[in-house]
């Protein structure tokens, strides 16, 4: 959302300031997005709602554009590259009965100009997102960014330029002035604080569940929910290296009469995977997914 033109020369003087870019969302999008602006001379500001970056693997597979468009931060493509598993580690899909069991089929899903530069001058990429925020986090120290946390802040944290502010949730937006003010709620010492940041452009990159887009009123076009799953995230470096040696692939889309799912092997040489089960309430609860059971 853009209220009007902004300065990249405007003076900052404390809450009251006019932000000239808020960032709503600190995933890969916010973040390569800031690390953009910022080499463009464009100061920017970046809300997460959580506390905390996750740990989780969550996405694992760049695209071309993806990948083209990181060409243009320093080194972040060719860490990447060496970072990743070898591609015929994760260039399969496996359909089987089970892990051990027999092998229904595989797909090939690299094709020859996906990695021969044919379409792009950069290949696709298998990276847990986890890896890629550190690395993205990194290039953002490198430009001068803090990460901040309320409990860090005791009560004065100052909305500037150059900071991640984990912790803030954006409640409301209001467009009637001439900048835009966005109401961010964080809890400090355990109570609730809201405060308003004033800034001229607004961007969401708050995910498929934007709460910018719900707030401006933007529908989500197409079928939603379409499917609801339970994510079991799990390190076995003895299944790692026994699919090494067996069948080594990216996804293993299991199918028996006890249990159905996807295993996605993040990197096998670690033994880090995420098993994926449907999940179809309100016949299942989250409590059928328990450690226990």
């Amino acid at each position: 959302m853009q209220r009007r033109g902004f300065s990249k020369e405007q003076v900052f003087k404390g809450d009251d300031a006019v932000l000239p870019v808020l960032i709503i969302g600190a995933g890969p999008v916010g973040l390569v997005l800031s690390i953009l602006l910022t080499k463009l001379g464009i100061n920017c500001t970046v809300l997460e709602r959580n506390k905390a970056f996750s740990k989780h693997p969550q996405a694992h597979f760049i695209n071309n554009r993806s990948m083209e468009i990181f060409r243009k931060i320093d080194g972040l493509v060719e860490e990447i590259q060496r970072s990743q598993p070898p591609v015929d580690l994760w260039r399969k899909f496996v359909y089987c009965t089970s892990l051990s069991g027999s092998i229904l089929g595989s797909v090939d899903h690299i094709q020859p100009q996906d990695l021969e530069h044919v379409v792009s001058p950069v290949s696709v990429a298998h990276f847990s997102q986890y890896k890629l925020t550190m690395l993205l986090l990194k290039q953002l120290e490198n430009l001068g960014f803090q990460t901040c946390v309320p409990e860090s802040s005791e009560g004065n944290m100052q909305f500037r330029e150059k900071k991640i502010l984990m912790g803030h949730e954006c409640v409301s937006i209001d467009t009637s002035n001439d900048f835009i003010t966005v109401t961010a709620s964080s809890v400090n010492n355990g109570k609730q604080v809201e405060k308003d940041i004033h800034c001229n452009i607004l961007i969401g990159a708050d995910g498929a569940g934007s709460t910018v887009r719900k707030l401006v009123g933007i529908d989500m076009r197409g079928e939603k929910d379409l499917q609801k799953l339970v994510s079991v995230h799990f390190l076995s470096k003895r299944l790692g290296q026994f699919l090494l040696k067996e069948n080594p692939g990216m996804l293993f889309f299991i199918f028996n009469t006890e249990a159905i799912g996807v295993l996605v092997a993040h990197d096998l040489r670690q033994g880090e995977f995420v098993l994926q089960i449907p999940f179809y309430p309100p016949q299942q609860t989250i409590e059928d997914f328990s450690p226990k059971v």
